[in-house]
């Protein structure tokens, strides 16, 4: 085919006809390329909002399980602090309570001698 000054020249009708066929069937394939591209980057776009989707999903599951275990470390930790307050309100009750038995042996100890007393009183008769 001829050219001149960028321009093609031809002298018959049928070799214009054949360039516009050509033409033809790359507009076609381009437009073929054009729409798989588009279909594989919807596919891709799908696929990724999917991925998104889960990970969101997985995300509200992990926040719900922190909130329930935050829950649960709260409530362990008030048990706890009762249960240290009963100990130490616990061991001052047994400290008083052996403090009240002790006393009464201090009681005791006077009318033994006294009961001893009579004793050798008895003896020397």
């Amino acid at each position: 085919m001829q050219t001149v000054n960028g321009k093609l020249i031809t002298k018959q009708q049928g070799q214009i006809d054949a360039i516009q066929q050509q033409t033809e069937g790359i507009i076609k394939r381009y437009q073929n390329l054009e729409s798989q591209f588009t279909a594989i980057n919807q596919q891709k776009d799908a696929k990724y909002l999917q991925e998104v989707n889960a990970v969101k999903v997985y995300l509200q599951k992990l926040d719900k399980r922190l909130n329930l275990l935050e829950q649960n470390v709260s409530s362990q930790a008030k048990n706890f602090l009762y249960f240290k307050i009963g100990v130490a309100i616990g061991l001052v009750g047994l400290w008083f309570w052996f403090g009240m038995n002790n006393q009464p042996a201090h009681h005791e100890t006077k009318p033994k001698k006294y009961t001893e007393s009579i004793q050798l009183h008895h003896h020397s008769n």
